[in-house]
């Protein structure tokens, strides 16, 4: 009788409505159940995929002679949680901890007894040569694992070099998420897709590859991959490249995607994470699957605008020439942009970092910008204990939450470490270095207070980090006014990494969480007369032309987005809206005193703030949704004479 394997990749929460297939498991699966000597001796006997109850899935593990567990920081606990009840069930039973999450020492061979075997590195060849070993009664000879012998843990060799990926089967030609799709019907599969593996980047903060060299994936295979997605109806692609757009094939990739997406409407959006360096050909991989609709902008990753923050991690960026003449060739023909950075890099100060965000405002990107706090992940050189000392760094444990999805974990409650302090910045400063950035973002990318500070800024010479650190000090200066209030419970949840859900959740809006710049603007278009009175004397107190600022401000808080708009008509004494749009494609040009009426006729009427939410915020906030005068509703602009 052959002996059962089974295969575990747990998707971030028990959802009924959206879950990735389990792409990781399901390469292993194909590769290893590909070989003849292994089918002879093994059975896949299932992959668990879906985050149920502890005791329902481990019904479905039956007289297991492996389990396999595939660990990243959203299953982490709870693969430790259901591989010691397997165990208990199933003393015999070998199990063996891979992937990401597993760091490249014995730790977790020492803290969780459990757990008997562990994997470095890329799974496929591994796991197979383990398979075929631990028949054979003895795993001493295969590279790459960890492993316990008496009281002592080995680690053995590594790998002298990279597999060729041009051996690997696909999961999904294979056969093994055909299954899947039958037993659930009612959810919205997301599909990953690998072009190749490899980057030649080493950010210290990263761990993304496990190794320097690009390795491709052969063309016939990875197009393949996209026929069986649009086949399948597979809305979401994500593709697992750390670099797409470095090679130039990448291009012929996007153009099949475009192809299938057009005929079939599947795969709906095709999200690639680009090439660091954005260059011509990212610019027109970019266009074309903007301009099919398979994308919803182009990421210009910067991470930090120090140079010192950016020798400290190994990273080099565009100069901010290039990126400001980028960033207004992007939206010229239409294609949202967003920046990302990360908060906590080592070197970075609270003004380092607030006048970054503020640079990348000066060189255009009005649009939408990401601040990802830094997060510590076993195997990147930022968790090493050398790195760590020499930086000063702290990380503490923070409760994963749930954003954009209920934060349903089954009863297992996962967790990441996230970089409070470093030897240049303290933990009071990242605290309103968030903050800063949670004030820039919502007021700012989301728009509430957007065409205010750009008239303060070229008008009037006020920077952003002025115009935003003294917006950031009126919120706070008086307890009584309901924004304090609001910023204050923010403030309390980033402090409190321990037991904070970090996320903003009001069921006005869905049970979902939202990011917390995310949550601000929603809660004041909420309370948008609360908002409007209470935000009115720092406006007032810009020193902006009292014939203006009133003018400037009712623009301003006219072209929110709000529900139940269909058409919106603005009226006013200056043509704001021509002005405002200048500042954006990087052509200043003096405001005009003229009556301009701005008709707005919406793309899309939505009525109810759930959708609202989901609509305007979740899907829309990188193309500027949350203002009127974001490309996708339509507008007449007239200019009525004075005696009309």
């Amino acid at each position: 009788m052959k002996k059962n394997v089974y295969l575990v990749q747990v998707n971030v929460t028990y959802s009924d409505y959206i879950a990735y297939l389990p792409y990781a498991a399901g390469c292993i699966a194909a590769y290893v159940f590909s070989d003849p000597a292994v089918n002879e001796i093994y059975a896949l006997g299932d992959i668990l995929y879906m985050r149920k109850q502890l005791s329902e899935a481990l019904e479905e593990v039956r007289d297991p002679a492996v389990v396999g567990f595939s660990c990243y920081v959203w299953n982490m606990e709870y693969n430790k949680k259901l591989a010691r009840l397997i165990k208990e069930r199933y003393p015999d039973c070998l199990i063996v901890f891979g992937g990401h999450n597993i760091p490249f020492n014995t730790e977790l061979l020492e803290t969780e007894p459990y757990i008997d075997v562990l994997m470095h590195g890329e799974g496929e060849f591994c796991f197979k040569e383990f398979l075929l070993a631990a028949d054979r009664g003895g795993i001493a000879s295969v590279r790459d694992i960890s492993y316990r012998d008496g009281d002592r843990c080995v680690t053995t060799p590594k790998r002298d070099k990279c597999f060729p990926l041009d051996e690997l089967p696909s999961p999904y030609l294979a056969g093994l998420f055909d299954r899947m799709l039958t037993d659930y019907p009612q959810i919205n599969f997301q599909g990953t897709l690998e072009t190749n593996r490899g980057c030649p980047y080493t950010c210290a903060f990263c761990d993304w590859c496990f190794s320097e060299r690009l390795r491709f994936f052969p063309m016939e295979k990875v197009k393949a991959e996209i026929d069986w997605m649009s086949e399948h109806k597979i809305p979401y692609c994500y593709c697992a490249d750390s670099n797409f757009g470095i090679a130039k094939r990448d291009l012929e990739i996007a153009r099949y995607v475009v192809d299938r997406h057009n005929a079939t409407g599947y795969p709906q959006i095709f999200k690639p994470c680009y090439a660091k360096n954005s260059d011509d050909l990212v610019f027109e991989i970019g266009t074309l699957l903007n301009a099919n609709g398979a994308d919803k902008g182009v990421t210009l990753a910067y991470q930090s605008m120090d140079p010192a923050v950016l020798e400290n991690i190994g990273r080099k960026n565009l100069n901010m020439q290039y990126y400001t003449e980028l960033n207004a060739r992007y939206s010229a023909v239409g294609i949202p942009t967003y920046t990302e950075l990360i908060l906590g890099l080592p070197g970075e100060t609270y003004e380092s970092f607030c006048h970054g965000l503020c640079s990348l405002l000066e060189a255009g990107q009005h649009n939408s910008m990401t601040v990802y706090t830094c997060q510590v992940y076993c195997n990147a050189p930022l968790a090493q204990p050398e790195y760590r000392d020499k930086f000063g760094i702290r990380w503490e444990r923070q409760p994963l939450h749930g954003i954009h999805y209920p934060a349903n974990f089954n009863g297992v409650q996962e967790y990441y470490d996230v970089v409070v302090e470093t030897k240049d910045m303290s933990k009071a400063d990242w605290v309103r270095a968030n903050m800063f950035s949670v004030t820039l973002q919502s007021f700012h990318h989301l728009g509430l207070l957007r065409c205010v500070a750009l008239y303060a800024r070229h008008e009037l010479g006020i920077s952003y980090f002025d115009f935003y650190n003294r917006l950031l000090d009126y919120i706070f200066s008086d307890e009584s006014r309901y924004i304090c209030s609001l910023f204050r419970m923010i403030e309390h949840k980033t402090f409190d990494t321990e037991h904070s859900d970090w996320c903003y959740q009001n069921d006005i809006f869905s049970k979902v969480g939202w990011y917390f710049e995310e949550g601000v603007f929603l809660d004041l278009a909420y309370n948008f007369d609360t908002f409007r009175r209470e935000i009115a004397d720092f406006v007032g107190s810009l020193g902006i032309p009292r014939e203006i600022c009133g003018e400037l401000f009712g623009y301003q808080c006219a072209i929110i987005r709000q529900p139940g708009q269909a058409t919106v008509t603005v009226d006013s004494a200056y043509d704001f809206y021509t002005y405002f749009e200048n500042i954006y494609e990087n052509r200043y040009a003096p405001l005009e005193k003229k009556r301009t009426v701005l008709k707005i006729e919406t793309e899309k009427k939505i009525d109810r703030w759930d959708v609202y939410a989901r609509e305007i915020i979740w899907f829309g906030k990188r193309r500027s949704a949350t203002l009127l005068t974001n490309p996708r509703e339509h507008r007449e602009l007239t200019y009525p004479s004075c005696t009309q």
